[in-house]
């Protein structure tokens, strides 16, 4: 499996960590390598959807603007990228999980995710 292989499936993993079976699934996303071969699919709420896509769009936008500083290596990330990422995710009202949190089969496991999430209160337990 070459480097690039290697790459899709870290990305396949990520959009599969967004997947939520407690919300309608609204989009497929199919991942396969550079010569077709399929890797994997995740399937995504539209929330989850809405907010992959406007991470890849701030990559994107900054490839775009600042070429000569982006580097697509998979080993190495890009400081001014991840900046990016991380405001765009400071945006997301943390409220907007609680009707999740609150509905899970598993609510002392919910809790402690979401308090990790808000406020970065972990006891490094299993979540």
């Amino acid at each position: 499996m070459d480097a690039n292989d290697q790459a899709a499936r870290r990305l396949l993993a990520e959009l599969q960590r967004l997947a939520d079976p407690n919300q309608p699934a609204e989009v497929r996303v199919t991942i396969r390598s550079a010569e077709g071969d399929y890797i994997g699919d995740a399937v995504l709420p539209a929330p989850a959807a809405g907010h992959a896509a406007q991470a890849v769009s701030a990559m994107a936008d900054y490839a775009t603007r600042r070429p000569a500083d982006f580097t697509p290596i998979p080993e190495s990330l890009d400081p001014l990228l991840v900046a990016a990422i991380e405001d765009h995710f400071a945006d997301v009202d943390p409220a907007s999980y609680l009707a999740d949190v609150f509905s899970s089969p598993d609510a002392e496991a919910s809790i402690a995710a979401y308090e990790q999430l808000v406020d970065g209160d972990w006891d490094g337990g299993v979540l």
